[in-house]
């Protein structure tokens, strides 16, 4: 907590230290890009823990409520002045105008987090620093004045690179608000559980469980305690045979394959009534080796855009952020779902000897009720039409 703390303190120093238009560094420097991913963490975290402390948490709290404020300054700083510091009404007095944040201090703020955190990137990619003619200052107002769009989570992790089936998929919250009291209550179960098992794993990871089953039923009390006061959520993931495709690049089909979640998925939940339209998407995933800023600024603009092609404005994406696993409880059961279902699908039919490892698959595998929709390999890219009553958790497999 104390690093997270220094880390906040250092952006902000960093933000007021800054003169306007200021220049980012473009060189790269593998310590400077491991330091700014650290801040990014910690700034995502603290906004998603609804700290406000400083200005550049608030900017990114705003950013993250209001998409659409993203891609305009003017409508920044109304939603900041609105939602921070109490402004009311449409117009605004000279005395005002010094107690109210200024306009270059949010605009760095709103830089700084897009440029060089790269998050909350801006909607529309073609975006003006200056809009001059009234047709673009009305749409400015009409964005200041955009309520926010409901935000469901999706905490999504891969698995089955060097195996026959690569495997996509995760964790889907549809409700903001209960995002947040789920994971609270997983939490506190997570330290009074320290009195009743001898050891609590400080990350529960599927490869850290024992074959032996010594810390087997800790593993399925925290599995089966999140089930069970968990009312909005579901499970998903899309697996496609590698051996039945043509050459492609491992990295280039997971990418696709993080798109493609999306697609089945909301297909999926809107055919079952449990979310409507217009949604935006908090799409975390677990942080894989050292993710740069310039493959996460990729994905984000090409999920965005994506989303913008096949669902205009019903559906946009929040962020796409890569996290440590060890930070998001959430990540943690979307590893244990997925590592169950590689354990099913790419390790099982090659091994018969079974252990702990098998054991926990299965009871996961079960408690979820587990559902198999088979496809062609060469119709992944596809949206396809499958049974969905009753479907807690799906796999689609494209074989």
């Amino acid at each position: 907590m104390k690093e997270k703390e220094q880390l906040l303190e250092e952006i902000e120093d960093e933000l007021l230290s800054e003169q306007d238009d200021a220049e980012f560094e473009k060189d790269y420097d593998p310590e400077k890009e491991a330091e700014i991913l650290r801040k990014r963490t910690a700034l995502w975290e603290a906004v998603q823990n609804g700290e406000t402390k400083h200005v550049t948490q608030r900017v990114a709290t705003i950013l993250n409520r209001y998409d659409e404020t993203r891609n305009s300054d003017i409508a920044l700083m109304i939603k900041y002045w609105e939602t921070f510091q109490n402004h009311t009404g449409n117009s605004v007095t000279h005395k005002d105008l010094f107690k109210l944040e200024r306009l270059t201090t949010i605009t760095r703020a709103r830089a700084k987090i897009q440029n060089e955190y790269k998050l909350y990137l801006p909607t529309d990619s073609k975006v003006r620093r200056y809009r001059k003619d009234l047709a673009e200052q009305e749409s400015e107002y009409q964005i200041a004045t955009k309520p926010a769009l409901p935000i469901m989570h999706i905490y999504a992790d891969e698995t089955g690179k060097t195996d026959d089936y690569v495997i996509v998929g995760g964790l889907w919250v549809l409700d903001d608000k209960r995002n947040g009291q789920i994971k609270n209550e997983l939490i506190q179960w997570v330290k009074e559980s320290e009195d009743i098992f001898a050891k609590i794993p400080k990350e529960f990871h599927f490869k850290d469980l024992s074959n032996d089953g010594s810390n087997l039923e800790v593993y399925k009390a925290f599995f089966s305690k999140f089930v069970g006061i968990s009312d909005v959520i579901s499970f998903k993931a899309i697996g496609v045979n590698k051996t039945k495709l043509k050459k492609i690049r491992i990295q280039e089909l997971i990418d696709e394959l993080y798109y493609q979640l999306i697609r089945l998925g909301i297909s999926h939940e809107t055919k079952t009534g449990r979310i409507a339209f217009p949604k935006q998407i908090s799409y975390i995933k677990d942080k894989e080796g050292d993710e740069s800023r310039f493959h996460i600024e990729q994905m984000t603009q090409k999920i965005g855009d994506n989303l913008r092609s096949h669902y205009e404005e019903d559906l946009k994406l929040n962020n796409y952020t890569p996290l440590d696993s060890k930070i998001e409880r959430f990540l943690q059961i979307a590893d244990l779902f997925m590592a169950s279902v590689n354990r099913i699908i790419n390790y099982q039919p090659k091994n018969k000897n079974r252990n702990a490892k098998d054991d926990l698959a299965g009871y996961i595998n079960d408690l979820v009720n587990l559902q198999i929709q088979r496809f062609d390999a060469d119709n992944y890219k596809e949206v396809i039409d499958g049974e969905t009553e009753g479907d807690m958790a799906v796999l689609y497999l494209f074989d």
